[in-house]
């Protein structure tokens, strides 16, 4: 039984000896990554030999071992225990003077770990000590101590298998503790405040956000921690100017507190500061004082602002854009912003600019303004819908502000702007080549030529049918900038102008990702959302057909186009693999870049006068196409998102459209070189 019992208070002496082998600072200098390392310190009463030891790194979130340090060696009786990482471990002897007991030198070791990374120690398979939580990445949690420190507190005299934040003071650039720290601030390897005779005081800090309005302090609670070892006497804790300060929420709120010390220690004391009522309007700040005699003052910085309750109006939202429509076809779809106000004497009035509208419902209740009444001067956040107002003439720029204004307030503000696409078409930009070049790599993009002088470039866009999988509608938009007859237009692949300038000597004009075209895309040309000229067939992968123009190019032939009809004979291909090569002018077979010619483009713009549609609407599906001649007329139906719906080559005048579904559409028709546009209702 003595042998049992002599074996049972072995084991008991040996589990308290090695539990009190624990983690007492991990340190990752802001200025020197190099500089890091980890500290152990024994509180037990005798040598503990490490051999069996060891440190577990959990990197970022991992939630298994990412990296395993054995230990070596013994750590004395109150002694420390360092572990440095860095390029040789004579980095952290030449910055403190501490010579390490182990060095870690692998990249990104267990001692090189960053602020984010968990640490378990181990005697054996005991779990002795732990930092943070394994499975967890530490940053913005509180166990992160990037670019700072984490020390453990004086009062922790054994390590804890379990994470607990309140044995830490932690100190790092996520604004924790006394936020980054430097080399030259509060690292003290082979020191550590729990053995230390010389009183000491630990606070946390700094606290912001103070903040309250004129009449309605005191401000919100926030708390700092404040503790101290090796006192003789109590500490004191004094407010700055215009604080007040308390050991309980909610009350015993006054300018300064005693924490009363036991047997030499204040533990951890969470202490509540806020700023004080009845303030005018300014920024206040100050610092909170704890002293206690012999050691040395701590403070925490406080900062708040009290705002004066003039009436205040916010609009949140980004300039509202694209609210556009056919004409014909109005209005366009809803976009929203949200409004509130404070302290104001009268109602909130939201005014769009002229051509929009606004309501407080989606779908209805739309008008020239809405008035939101205030509640004990108060606004409540209020989602407010625009759109431009149906009606309005083709070729419309609408653009303005959204006014949202008050009695006494200044007036908030939001741009607002959207287009009335007309039905007529001008046909005024020409797509002359599309290009694939450097081994399908970049650039990618298309060649355009402006046929007639377009005031307005942002009635037209671009899109690409990527491998036969159809439209996907108008992909980019030019902006609203004005062009002149015979100017060569370049789109491109987004991020390829310096290769693009490489390449053809010259600098493009826009990129855009739909431009990421491969040799089997088709490329559609669009003038108020309706496709006017069209590269490729949008229903088949290019790949193999007569308009393929993988790592090459293809080029518009002259006195062709623009046509909302593919017909490949209008074209002129480069082999596949032409382009493959640094420059153009390396190439087997040049892109014969801005040599388009079209002598017939003013005679394709004019109108076809003596044109008729009827009826309109029209019901049973025959249509008639009434022109002054017999010849070829080209009749092609679009629908309002600009998909060819209908196309036909005929001299006869009535065509049959019965597989049309009832809605808006928009019928052109090409015959002797002049063209007209007309709206069409099918019901």
């Amino acid at each position: 039984m003595k042998k049992l019992y002599l074996l049972l208070i072995t084991l008991l002496m040996t589990t308290v000896s090695f539990a009190q082998v624990f983690i007492t600072e991990l340190a990752d200098p802001n200025d020197n990554a190099d500089a890091r390392y980890i500290e152990l310190y024994n509180a037990g009463p005798s040598v503990v030999d490490l051999s069996t030891w060891r440190i577990d790194k959990y990197t970022n979130a991992s939630a298994t071992v990412s990296q395993t340090l054995a230990l070596t060696g013994t750590i004395p009786s109150g002694g420390f225990y360092i572990i440095a990482t860095g390029p040789s471990d004579s980095v952290i002897f030449d910055t403190w003077g501490v010579t390490p007991n182990q060095w870690d030198p692998v990249a990104n070791d267990v001692a090189g770990s960053n602020g984010d990374d968990n640490l378990e120690l181990y005697s054996g398979t005991t779990l002795i000590d732990q930092f943070g939580v394994p499975g967890v990445d530490g940053t913005a949690t509180n166990h992160e101590f990037e670019d700072g420190r984490a020390e453990r507190r004086a009062s922790v005299t054994t390590g804890n298998a379990t994470w607990d934040v309140a044995e830490w003071d932690i100190d790092s650039d996520a604004g924790t503790g006394a936020g980054p720290q430097n080399v030259a601030d509060s690292f003290d390897p082979g020191a550590w405040v729990g053995t230390s005779t010389t009183p000491t005081i630990v606070v946390s800090g700094p606290l912001t956000g103070f903040d309250y309005f004129v009449g309605a302090g005191p401000s919100v609670e926030k708390t700092f921690t404040v503790e101290g070892n090796n006192l003789t006497v109590d500490i004191s804790v004094n407010a700055p100017t215009n604080f007040e300060i308390s050991t309980t929420s909610g009350s015993g709120f006054a300018a300064s507190l005693n924490l009363r010390m036991t047997t030499g220690t204040v533990t951890a004391t969470t202490v509540y500061a806020r700023l004080v009522a009845g303030l005018g309007a300014n920024s206040y700040n100050g610092d909170v004082t704890a002293s206690s005699t012999g050691a040395t003052s701590k403070t925490v910085a406080l900062s708040g602002t009290v705002t004066a309750t003039d009436p205040l109006i916010t609009i949140t939202g980004t300039a509202i854009t694209g609210l556009d429509y056919v004409e014909g076809a109005g209005p366009s779809a809803e976009a929203t912003f949200d409004v509130e106000a404070l302290f104001l004497t009268g109602d909130l009035t939201v005014t769009p600019p002229t051509g929009f509208e606004v309501s407080i419902t989606t779908g209805a209740g739309f008008a020239s303004s809405v008035a939101l009444t205030n509640t004990g001067g108060t606004v409540a956040t209020t989602t407010i819908y625009i759109r431009s107002v149906a009606g309005q003439t083709g070729n419309a720029i609408l653009s303005g502000n959204i006014t949202a204004s008050a009695a006494g307030a200044t007036d908030k503000t939001l741009a607002v702007s959207g287009k009335v696409f007309s039905t007529t078409l001008t046909n005024a930009l020409v797509v002359t080549g599309v290009f694939d070049a450097l081994d399908g790599s970049s650039p990618k993009g298309v060649e355009l030529l402006v046929i007639k002088n377009i005031a307005d470039l942002s009635y037209f866009g671009l899109g690409s049918a990527n491998n036969g999988e159809g439209t996907d509608g108008q992909e980019f938009t030019f902006p609203a900038v004005s062009v002149t007859q015979g100017q060569y237009i370049y789109a491109i692949g987004s991020g390829q102008t310096a290769k693009f300038t490489t390449f053809f000597g010259f600098a493009p004009d826009y990129e855009s990702g739909a431009l990421f075209i491969n040799g089997d895309d088709a490329i559609e040309l669009f003038e108020n959302s309706v496709v006017i000229d069209l590269f490729g067939d949008i229903n088949v992968d290019g790949n193999g057909t007569a308009w393929e123009y993988l790592d090459s190019w293809a080029y518009r032939n002259a006195n062709t186009g623009p046509s909302g009809t593919f017909t490949v004979g209008n074209w002129t291909f480069g082999d596949v693999g032409n382009l493959e090569a640094t420059t153009n002018a390396a190439s087997t077979a040049p892109y014969p870049a801005k040599t388009y010619t079209n002598t017939l483009a003013i005679s394709q713009q004019q109108l076809l006068d003596g044109f008729s549609l009827y009826p309109n609407p029209v019901r049973g599906g025959l249509l008639n196409v009434q022109s002054p001649s017999n010849t070829v007329k080209n009749i092609s139906i679009f629908d309002v998102i600009g998909q060819q719906v209908y196309q036909r080559n005929t001299t006869k005048t009535e065509i049959n459209i019965s597989n049309l579904k009832a809605g808006l559409y928009f019928v052109k028709v090409q015959q002797d070189g002049k063209i007209a546009t007309r709206k069409l209702v099918v019901e």
